[in-house]
């Protein structure tokens, strides 16, 4: 499904559609504040990015849907000044599946119907599961039926590394609304300024992802002067903590456990540390 930015060690990644959701990182200004010019600040982050129901997992979930979305909950906990904003953003990411099937199986009757192939690479859910069974591995013709409408998988963890920053910037193309000082912002998103954090950089002996880039007013093209220049920002996402069933708390560890082919962990949510951060200058 989503997911696929950080490049790893051991050439998995990370979500990117469900992480870029995280980087809507603050809300329409501060409650109750008078929006005043953008100055120089840096906040902290908190916050989760929930994955698609179950989670993500080694044998990923097949869907009849195009699309699956991933929320996230974000907000700037703390900061240099009261210019932070407060306010939560829930956003829903919506990412593509992928096709179960080479060839699809073909469904006639409850007697009459002839196998597919599987698509190479596809998750063990496409498989596995009796919605997915090819009829020449033993289907039911009520599996086979199944299997055509329920013919995508999302949210395999061998999968994310088969993609890179595009796929973040391409969710954000817009840009990231917040704002600074109680004033409407926008962070500008391109590839460029997308990469990965691995574990020794940013976020410690976590993972995660950092953007740079320019800072606009809220019409997303006028560029935000502070101090007598176009203003920068940068922003390091740092996922340390997760929950689902079979998780140990620690992102990292049941990542690289699910890739490495672990039926154990289902990762419903991870958590965003404490050395997640906005600065904006």
């Amino acid at each position: 499904m989503i997911r696929k930015l950080l490049v790893i060690a051991t050439a998995v990644a990370m979500p990117a559609a469900a992480v870029a959701g995280v980087t809507a990182v603050a809300g329409s200004g501060i409650a109750s504040a008078k929006a005043l010019p953008p100055i120089a600040v840096t906040c902290t982050l908190g916050g989760t990015v929930t994955f698609a129901k179950p989670g993500l997992s080694y044998n990923g979930s097949i869907t009849n849907k195009t699309a699956e979305d991933s929320a996230t909950d974000i907000a700037a906990v703390s900061g240099s000044n009261a210019a932070c904003s407060t306010k939560a953003i829930k956003n829903k990411i919506a990412t593509a599946p992928t096709q179960c099937w080479a060839t699809l199986p073909v469904y006639v009757s409850k007697t009459d119907f002839t196998g597919g192939t599987v698509a190479s690479g596809a998750a063990p859910e496409c498989t596995t599961n009796s919605k997915g069974v090819a009829a020449g591995s033993g289907a039911t013709a009520n599996g086979v039926k199944e299997g055509i409408k329920d013919q995508y998988y999302y949210d395999t963890a061998s999968s994310l590394a088969t993609a890179g920053v595009s796929e973040i910037v391409a969710s954000l193309a817009g840009g990231i609304n917040t704002s600074d000082n109680g004033t409407k912002i926008n962070l500008g998103v391109t590839t460029s300024g997308t990469s990965s954090i691995t574990p020794g950089g940013a976020c410690g002996s976590t993972v995660g992802f950092a953007l740079t880039g320019n800072v606009y007013q809220s019409d997303g093209s006028t560029p935000v002067v502070i101090g007598g220049s176009n203003a920068t920002y940068s922003l390091d996402i740092c996922l340390t903590g997760d929950t689902g069933t079979g998780t140990t708390g620690v992102f990292f560890t049941d990542y690289l456990s699910a890739a490495s082919g672990s039926t154990v962990p289902t990762i419903a949510s991870a958590i965003l540390g404490s050395s997640s951060e906005l600065a904006i200058s």
